[in-house]
């Protein structure tokens, strides 16, 4: 007979808890470290009850041991912590973008406290962490995650064994993806970086009495700033756009 507490299923619950606890504690919008665990777990836990009576059918019959129902909610973790680490990777991108644009402008060295992380972070990667999380509730995002949680169960089965080859392959993607979302946010500063590198190389080697690259800093520091903020939005769509393409997957 089914344990039930005010008309639901703990097994059920536990199970489903289990993996969109996962998922919550490291989705990018909802699950930032800046946000209290209970709250994040509170949601997770009501996310759960939710999808209880939809996904009734799909439960697999507990094991007949303690340590074999361990091992069920177990896995589920596991895949929850898998499918929320590959979102999480694709904010990576923002800190990678944060550290080219920094070096490029001349502010790599700048720290400043990051509210999102709860600890101290790079001056650009900061900003773009910070429009990131105000952007993915302004554009909506958070309910197509929601959406995912829901979803990742047609992707991996309830009760299912977590598919460790799969999950080396979407964390490879992910990485790759997150390297590339960077570097694309951070291109116009590559370009423009090299471009005025070269034009200094060419007035160093003619006026040589002068220490161009000390006198040209506070140019190099304004220039790409404007440059920074010029290229900003096309940046953020693009890594907006790498996030909206893996949330319709796992829906």
């Amino acid at each position: 007979m089914a344990l039930t507490v005010y008309g639901v299923d703990v097994w059920s619950t536990a199970l489903l808890f289990a993996r969109v606890g996962g998922m919550i504690m490291l989705l990018p919008g909802l699950g930032e470290p800046a946000v209290p665990p209970r709250i994040r777990l509170a949601l997770a836990l009501a996310i759960a009850v939710a999808l209880g009576p939809t996904l009734a059918d799909r439960v697999p019959v507990a094991a007949d041991t303690e340590w074999g129902m361990a091992g069920q909610v177990v896995s589920e973790l596991v895949i929850g912590v898998l499918l929320g680490g590959a979102a999480r990777l694709l904010v990576a991108a923002l800190a990678t973008a944060g550290q080219i644009a920094g070096t490029e402008i001349g502010i790599a060295f700048a720290q400043t406290a990051d509210p999102t992380q709860t600890q101290s972070g790079q001056l650009l990667a900061v900003f773009l962490g910070i429009t990131a999380v105000a952007l993915i509730f302004a554009t909506g995002l958070h309910h197509m995650f929601i959406a995912g949680i829901a979803g990742s169960y047609d992707v991996i089965s309830l009760g299912s064994a977590p598919p460790l080859g799969d999950a080396a392959q979407l964390a490879l993607e992910a990485t790759s993806a997150s390297f590339r979302v960077g570097v694309q946010i951070a291109a116009p500063l590559i370009v423009a970086g090299l471009i005025f590198r070269v034009g200094l190389g060419v007035l160093s080697r003619l006026i040589p009495q002068i220490q161009v690259f000390f006198i040209t800093l506070p140019l190099q520091i304004l220039g790409g700033l404007i440059v920074f903020v010029l290229g900003l939005s096309t940046g953020m769509l693009i890594w907006l756009d790498s996030l909206d393409r893996y949330a319709q997957w796992l829906e």
